[in-house]
């Protein structure tokens, strides 16, 4: 069954054709999320109409980064990202476009979903999965089934939890001092702009994990402290869904973590540090390709409900 798959990300839209498991197409567009859906919507169709036009395309899955109700096909709100959702019934564009079915969900959901089906995290029954991106996204599988709880967040909002009182105001959600607010890619520019600490990277036009890293191998000091400082909020989080969930297996995913072995090491050390396990040690595991890790779960989504 081969499926196209949507993921709406802060930054980017990644799109795919999903045939059994596997991306065999592939495809961006920038996505200027503050302005909205509407004028985001043709720039997707037109790759999409493509691909319906070359392959048997049964259905489509959308992923969005903030809550959704996947029963009703409804999302609930929004963190500062495609403001205009209210305005946009994307099951009926989907099939006044295409004439198809639609599924749509959470997009660290989705990650979660493709990585128990076709990843890393295949044949676990009980693992968390946190991925770095525009924010930080995290989700949750207990005996084999995706945790979304009575209002389709349980395991969603670890990014949110407060972990500095006093600090940075997050740009979505009404909280301050959270996890993304203080340390995330949106978040990165403010860090760099508030430090005390000289650096010609202040002088950079744009600042983001990849920017951060070619500052790192220089050893410069600010790019070094911020790195540091990021990986200490997102051990926490990580921490945090230990306890709460019990997990056998932590899966690492999303764009930041094509920072390379430097990072995950850091993440793994730090958690492993902290944290109390008294039972045993943590697996940890890379998703095997953290760009295909929602198109995949949105594939895999899309053939539950299918049956």
């Amino acid at each position: 069954m081969k499926t196209i798959a949507i993921d709406l990300g802060g930054s980017w839209v990644k799109m795919g054709v999903v045939d059994n498991g596997k991306v065999v197409r592939w495809a961006m567009v920038e996505s200027n999320s503050q302005a909205g859906l509407k004028p985001l919507l043709p720039k997707i169709e037109e790759v999409c109409r493509q691909w319906v036009g070359e392959y048997s395309i049964q259905g489509l899955g959308i992923a969005f980064p903030s809550l959704v109700d996947v029963d009703r096909k409804k999302i609930l709100g929004h963190n500062g990202k495609f403001p205009d959702y209210a305005q946009v019934d994307l099951a009926r564009w989907a099939w006044e476009k295409f004439h198809l079915p639609m599924v749509i969900e959470n997009d660290a959901n989705a990650a979660a979903l493709g990585e128990g089906a076709f990843g890393s995290a295949a044949g676990v029954e009980n693992f968390v999965l946190m991925t770095l991106g525009t924010g930080i996204g995290t989700a949750a599988v207990m005996n084999g089934r995706l945790v979304r709880g009575k209002h389709y967040q349980a395991g969603n909002m670890f990014g949110h939890l407060p972990l500095k009182v006093n600090g940075r105001k997050c740009a979505g959600c009404p909280g301050v001092g959270c996890a993304e607010a203080q340390a995330s890619t949106w978040a990165l520019p403010l860090m760099v702009a508030e430090s005390n600490l000289d650096s010609p990277l202040k002088a950079e036009k744009q600042v983001d994990f990849k920017v951060l890293k070619t500052y790192v191998d220089q050893g410069d000091t600010l790019a070094v402290s911020l790195f540091e400082e990021c990986c200490a909020y997102w051990a926490n989080c990580l921490i945090s869904m230990v306890y709460a969930y019990d997990p056998e297996l932590i899966v690492l995913s999303g764009g930041v973590m094509n920072w390379g072995p430097q990072l995950t090491d850091r993440l793994v050390h730090t958690v492993e540090e902290r944290v109390w396990t008294p039972w045993g040690k943590l697996q940890f595991r890379l998703a095997k390709n953290p760009e295909h890790s929602v198109l995949l779960g949105l594939h895999a989504l899309f053939l539950q409900e299918a049956g």
